[in-house]
């Protein structure tokens, strides 16, 4: 049953965002590819492009993005801000891989790859625990839903791009996949970033009266779709 109702809500998200006029989510990843093949063709700022720059930058944004997170969801007690919270701290525990901390007059080595990875299988039981909270609180904005979407997208390029998933599909991708990586990546955490000022800004404290959910009929046939209503 639970997981019917996981793979109803999905189809709802994914009917939702894959239309034609979100086709402006790919523009954050679409921006940054073009932008290293620009620096790279015209020889312009390099460093922008760097991995010493993308990588001395990415630690300070991502723990700014935790920080509104944060602070949003001990404000409005909202699930879904807490989980986001979460899986930014989760993303910045990752950008201090192989970070050199001084402390009490000795330098230490700080390795989280690993524990990255154990971090992300707790974020999927937990998203898995908590699917029922995570979706009320996702269908009360249907932009919220788009962006979040973007995000992820533009998340799971920069991965594709680090494994090499477009050897032989983008131009001198041998030379550049390095500098493509950290540029998307850098830009899914400047898309992450405007999702949390939104999220700050713009999502009410106050619980939502009305939200899109899924029938119980869709739930056992997987095709209807309904809308229930919720009082405070």
């Amino acid at each position: 049953m639970r997981i019917k109702r996981i793979r109803a809500e999905l189809f709802l998200w994914f009917k939702e965002v894959f239309v034609l006029k979100n086709i402006w989510l790919l523009l954050p990843g679409l921006v940054a590819i073009i932008l290293v093949y620009g620096v790279h063709h015209f020889k312009l700022y390099p460093w922008i492009t760097s991995r010493d720059f993308n990588e001395s930058f990415a630690p300070w944004l991502v723990l700014l993005i935790f920080t509104l997170l944060l602070t949003k969801a001990l404000m409005s007690r909202d699930p879904l801000m807490m989980f986001l919270a979460v899986l930014a701290l989760v993303f910045l525990i990752r950008e201090l891989n192989s970070t050199t901390f001084s402390l009490f007059g000795g330098e230490y080595l700080f390795k989280s790859k690993k524990l990255v990875d154990c971090l992300l299988v707790g974020m999927g039981l937990w998203a898995f625990g908590w699917h029922e909270k995570i979706f009320t609180s996702l269908n009360r904005s249907k932009m919220l839903k788009i962006v979040i979407a973007g995000v992820a997208w533009t998340y799971l390029l920069s991965q594709l791009i680090a494994r090499r998933a477009f050897r032989g599909v983008l131009p001198e991708e041998r030379l550049l996949h390095i500098p493509l990586e950290e540029t998307v990546e850098t830009s899914a955490h400047i898309f992450f970033f405007a999702c949390a000022v939104s999220c700050f800004f713009l999502i009410s404290r106050r619980k939502p009266t009305q939200i899109q959910t899924v029938s119980p009929e869709m739930e056992s046939a997987g095709d209807t779709l309904s809308s229930e209503t919720y009082k405070q």
